[in-house]
């Protein structure tokens, strides 16, 4: 049976770079999530909406065990949702982080819609994906890396300590932006009066 090194985080955190990067440097294949949802077509259609299509996750996770169980490849798994990962196929599950400051402006530098980076900040100062994370898996096995000023090079670094039992300082629940932000810019981001600068 195959294992997962899974990298999870809202939109804009590092995901899809530092994956392939990391793969590549453990010499593993790298799964995005959405395109494997596109190519498969395991999703329930288009959401008008966000402009995205809905994944099945049930047909999600069971092609990650049908792929898994058949051979004992290592992989890097790369997607918003990476947390749904079965336990069982889960060595390792990184969530990465941004301050929405800093994430702000790399939404904005994608041409994304305003309505759209404010979902996504909101859902980054709440901490979504930790918190769906600590739902379905072991805190044990859940990592936070904070990727505001680190090149995808050092996020990749960090990933190999994690990976060699000397990740200490990323253990889940470090990070909070609620705690380092300025409760008024918190609750402008919340109400969406205005996106920070």
């Amino acid at each position: 049976m195959g294992s997962v090194i899974a990298l999870s985080g809202s939109p804009g955190t590092g995901k899809s770079v530092v994956g392939k990067l990391l793969a590549a440097d453990l010499d593993v294949k790298c799964i995005e999530l959405n395109t494997l949802i596109f190519e498969h077509q395991l999703h329930l259609g288009e959401d008008a909406n966000r402009g995205t299509l809905i994944a099945d996750i049930e047909k999600v996770r069971n092609y990650l065990v049908n792929l898994l169980d058949e051979n004992k490849e290592r992989y890097v798994i790369v997607g918003h949702f990476a947390d749904e990962v079965p336990e069982h196929l889960l060595e390792v599950l990184i969530i990465l982080r941004c301050n929405p400051v800093v994430l702000s402006e790399r939404l904005k530098k994608k041409g994304w819609p305003r309505k759209k980076i404010f979902e996504n900040l909101q859902a980054e100062l709440l901490g979504d994906c930790t918190s769906q994370a600590l739902v379905r898996h072991d805190h044990h096995q859940i990592f936070e890396i904070d990727t505001s000023e680190m090149t995808p090079p050092k996020v990749v670094e960090a990933i190999k300590s994690i990976l060699a039992g000397k990740g200490s300082e990323y253990i889940v629940g470090r990070i909070s932006w609620l705690r380092r932000l300025n409760a008024h810019l918190v609750h402008q981001i919340m109400e969406e009066k205005r996106l920070p600068s």
